[in-house]
Formats: C-alpha cells, structure tokens, sequence
C-alpha cells in the first residue's frame, strides 16, 4: 500500500498531469515543456524528475521527454477515475456492483457524455434513438416504455431491426401484447432473470440509467452520447446480456 500511495502521490500534482497528457500526444524537449505549461524551466525539470524516477516517462539522446510503456498504461486508466470523481455526488446514490467487474474496469469509456436529468429526457433520449436509427435500435429495460410503442411499428416500416432484453418477471401495460417470435420478424426479445441497467441505442447514439442503491434502474438520471467509446461500452455491455438472456419459447 505504501508503494501505491508514493506513487499516487506523483500524480497529485496538476502541472505534473499536464505535463503527461503534454507529452502523451508528442515528444517535447524541456522548453517546449516549460512554455506549454507556463512555468519556469526549474519548476518544470523537478516536475519531469518526478515524473522519470516514477518510471513514466523517459528522455531519449536529442533531450526529448516521452512516456513509457508504464506511462502510457497509467494515462488509459486515468479516465476511470476521473469519471467517477466528476460524477461523485451519483456514485453516493447509484450502484455499480451488479455489473460485470470487466465493465467496472472500462467505466472511463463512459468519460465523454451528456448528463440526462428527469424522466421526460430519458424517454426523450429513447425517443430519439429510433427516430435516428438507419439499421438498428437495441433496449435493455425493466418495463415496457409506452410512448416508445408507436415508434417500434415506424421502426419496422423502416427496416430497422430490433433487440430487446427484457425481465423474466414482465408486467405487461393493460391492453398490450408482445409480439410473437417468429424466423423473419424484424424483432428479437430475449428474458434476462433480472434486469439491473437500461440501455437504449442504434448505431450512433447510446443512452445508459444505472440502478440505485436499492438496485432499482433510476429512470430519474442517465449519461447519453454519440462517443465511440461510450458507445462500444453500451454495446458491449447490451451483447453480455444478450448472449446471457434466453429467448423467448
């Protein structure tokens, strides 16, 4: 733990995180350093001291800085913590521990989003991703979203295809029946024991609402974006539970 905390210790310094995120994207001498940072060229060579006995960077013949392998390693996990710490006050609330620990792990994918607050834009999300869609909409959900409904039969008259996961346990609006597997039916629903996240997303665009505390999906809140990581996360997460799901008799 000791080791750990030394070494969290060198990153705790913002010029010093500017400087890695400098040197990330190209090689840089000492001066071109100094002047992207605004800091003297004293105050720059200890920071890059720092950042050398640390073993995340290196300075090649010519005097330039760049990062090791370690280094580079350390920058791709820093976007985990940085989206958690951005969204602190959420995680007080809102549960991860029913996902896969190997989308824990990648949660920094999810670092470019666009925050959704209240009911009304999480169905306006929904509703957007159909209305986009040129070739697929897939939803994972706990309950059948009526104001969707209508837009499904659109879908199918555009030739979208459909995947939808839904719970075992399935309360059915009144009046609503869902349609019957067959070969060529451009829908496909499969049931999951339990359903612990919402994802709704076409080809482009992903939307993602997380369980609370109590482990209920929080329709309340959610992230949205048109990010490719964010977007192949929601994917990916959308085909674990796809593959888990069993279809439907």
């Amino acid at each position: 733990m000791e080791e750990l905390s030394d070494f969290f210790l060198e990153l705790a310094h913002s010029d010093r995180l500017r400087a890695l995120f400098l040197i990330e994207k190209e090689r840089l001498k000492l001066t071109h350093i100094s002047e992207r940072l605004n800091l003297s060229m004293q105050e720059t060579s200890r920071h890059l001291s720092r950042l050398r006995d640390a073993k995340l960077i290196r300075k090649d013949v010519d005097g330039f800085y760049y990062l090791t392998p370690f280094g580079r390693i350390t920058l791709n996990l820093l976007p985990s913590y940085n989206f958690i710490l951005k969204n602190r006050d959420y995680f007080q609330d809102h549960d991860l521990s029913c996902l896969p620990p190997e989308f824990i792990k990648r949660i920094g994918e999810l670092e470019e989003y666009e925050p959704g607050e209240g009911v009304m834009q999480v169905l306006h999300l929904a509703v957007i991703a159909m209305e986009e869609a040129k070739e697929y909409v897939w939803i994972i959900t706990d309950q059948v979203m009526t104001p969707t409904i209508p837009m499904i039969g659109e879908g199918f008259a555009k030739g979208l295809r459909f995947r939808i996961v839904l719970p075992e346990r399935l309360t059915l609006p009144s009046g609503f029946q869902l349609p019957k597997p067959a070969p060529t039916s451009p829908i496909e629903i499969r049931w999951l024991g339990e359903v612990r996240v919402c994802i709704m997303m076409n080809e482009t665009l992903a939307g993602l609402c997380l369980p609370n505390s109590a482990g209920k999906i929080d329709f309340s809140t959610g992230f949205a974006s048109r990010d490719p990581k964010f977007h192949k996360w929601c994917r990916d997460l959308f085909l674990h539970y796809w593959e888990e799901a069993k279809k439907a008799p």
